[in-house]
């Protein structure tokens, strides 16, 4: 058995010798052959027939390639079922949009809620997907006192697939709390926080906050939102109004003065708009409680507020913060710094029916006890005191 397999192993390799060597010779031959009948210009006639035979195969299999990929693209783009959760795109001209602020401002100023739903049936046709242009019609319809209209915007953009943002919201917010409604201005709150978009952006958002907070009565919502306020105080900057809105939450709880005083210390560095009426009013409220706690920051937001009083602010309402100041320096001893203060708010303006009758007895008081004592060096501190600025 051993003996036959390797005989016909054998033969089996000498065969395949034997067609190499024909094959060798037959390549020989073919050679010989293009040598002995072609010439050099017939050979290479013949070798660019080949060549432009073989380019001209290879691009109509790349042009079949290429319609057969082009078919498949074409399918697969006309079979495909249009996805409906996409949002679309506006098909208002950036020309009417801007004309459409102008006519939703108009319309609800005049309180015009026929001409309303008429644009915002418009904008609902156009699939118009700015939601800064429904919360600019959510505006229009509460000028209309249209509340019912206003939410029922709201409803829209989220069956529509849009999310709502902060303004969508704090607008309804305002006016629940001008009704005194507060679980819808609560419900409102509610939904803010499940979209996650209760993130607030400029000093309107915060000034609503705030009132819905104090509305609520939660304290610890009102400090928590005043300290995020001022901690991105670079891009939004309190005014008068969230000043006096926080001003007047500490006010309603005296017997925690710290947050009064840090609140102070702050809006004499970086308080500088002129002041309302109101305003006005509360922060010398702030400055009387603050005269016994803490003269001199009392004395300082005294003069910054009188500073930026309004024009016709009148001196009554100042009247018990400078006594309260003045009579809190002699308390402590201290009628230099009464006398000295006197002075100042002279040198600022300050007219004589600014005091009361008794503040300018004890002024007059101390400063007969500075001149009996006959001490030029107090007399001279006294001089540099006024001085200063």
């Amino acid at each position: 058995m051993a003996h036959n397999i390797l005989r016909t192993t054998t033969t089996r390799t000498t065969k395949n010798a034997v067609c190499l060597t024909s094959r060798a010779s037959y390549s020989n031959r073919a050679t010989s052959w293009f040598t002995r009948f072609l010439s050099p210009s017939e050979e290479k006639k013949l070798y660019l027939g080949i060549t432009s035979s073989f380019r001209e195969k290879l691009v109509e299999q790349s042009t079949k390639s290429s319609k057969t990929y082009s078919h498949i693209i074409e399918h697969a783009l006309l079979s495909a079922k249009p996805n409906n959760t996409v949002s679309k795109t506006g098909m208002l001209s950036l020309a009417r949009i801007e004309q459409l602020k102008v006519d939703l401002d108009t319309a609800g100023k005049q309180k015009d809620i026929a001409k309303l739903q008429q644009y915002e049936s418009e904008m609902d046709l156009a699939n118009l997907n700015a939601v800064t242009m429904y919360n600019r019609l959510i505006r229009a319809y509460l000028w209309s006192d249209s509340l019912e209209h206003a939410e029922q915007v709201l409803q829209t953009l989220q069956n529509r697939g849009l999310i709502p943002t902060t303004r969508s919201f704090t607008y309804l917010i305002q006016a629940h709390l001008k009704k005194d409604q507060l679980p819808q201005a609560k419900s409102l709150v509610q939904q803010m926080k499940h979209l996650s978009v209760h993130k607030l952006r400029n000093e309107f958002d915060y000034i609503i906050m705030l009132k819905y907070y104090k509305a609520a009565g939660d304290s610890h919502a009102i400090d928590f939102l005043w300290r995020e306020l001022i901690l991105h105080a670079d891009t939004n900057k309190p005014n008068n109004a969230l000043y006096n809105l926080y001003l007047e939450h500490l006010l309603s709880k005296p017997q925690e003065t710290k947050p009064i005083l840090q609140l102070t210390q702050y809006y004499t560095t970086h308080g500088q708009q002129p002041l309302q009426l109101h305003h006005y009013q509360t922060w010398m409220k702030a400055t009387k409680l603050l005269a016994d706690l803490d003269t001199h920051k009392a004395e300082h937001l005294l003069i910054h507020i009188i500073k930026k009083a309004p024009p016709k602010a009148g001196w009554d309402k100042a009247k018990d913060a400078i006594s309260s100041i003045i009579t809190s320096y002699i308390n402590k001893d201290k009628e230099l710094k009464a006398l000295t203060f006197y002075y100042r708010l002279g040198k600022m303006g300050v007219p004589k029916q600014a005091f009361e009758p008794h503040t300018l007895q004890l002024v007059q008081t101390a400063l007969e006890n500075v001149e009996r004592q006959d001490d030029k060096a107090t007399l001279a501190e006294l001089e540099g005191l006024v001085i200063a600025p």
